[in-house]
């Protein structure tokens, strides 16, 4: 019984052994351009509570690259894209953003309509005006590369058949 132990131990260590073998192959990557997104306009025109709907399709937006385009030529100052998406239920956005002849964006004007608003906007309609009912919302964002960019959303309340139009930003305050 010893012999049988020692045996199948000694099988054990030894393809253990021959397991560890040290072989190196050489691995040649391709290489890989990498290009910065436009994220100076990502970080003017993203909030921690920005819907999704809206980060995605600001995302694709500074993913996009016109130089890669056919048509396009250094000579000319800028281009202009539109982005949109659709959404079953009436959710929908729109971007249109102007590139410059190196592939940033200068500016862009933005809409979304029927988004899910930002919780602090939802709690500060609901404080102000308890039992009204969200009917419709629009999201507007106006941004250039110099100046700071513009966030509203404009909702309308109704209740009993009254309606009331508000102007909020992201931090609730109605103005």
């Amino acid at each position: 019984m010893k012999k049988l132990v020692f045996g199948l131990l000694f099988l054990g260590l030894t393809s253990l052994v021959y397991s560890q073998n040290d072989v190196q192959k050489n691995i040649i990557l391709e290489p890989v351009t990498i290009k910065p997104l436009n994220l100076s306009y990502l970080k003017e025109v993203q909030h921690e509570d920005t819907p999704e709907l809206v980060v995605n399709l600001q995302n694709e937006a500074a993913r996009y690259d016109i130089t890669e385009l056919p048509i396009f030529d250094r000579e000319f100052e800028a281009y202009e894209v539109i982005f949109k998406t659709k959404k079953e239920g009436g959710t929908s956005g729109l971007i249109t953003a102007t590139y410059d002849s190196n592939g940033k964006i200068m500016s862009s004007i933005e809409r979304y309509k029927n988004i899910l608003l930002p919780k602090t906007v939802r709690d500060a309609i609901n404080n102000k005006y308890p039992g009204w009912i969200i009917h419709k919302d629009i999201f507007l964002v106006t941004y250039r590369d110099d100046r700071k960019a513009k966030q509203v959303f404009k909702v309308q309340i109704r209740k009993d058949g009254d309606k009331k139009n508000l102007k909020l930003d992201y931090d609730g305050n109605i103005h």
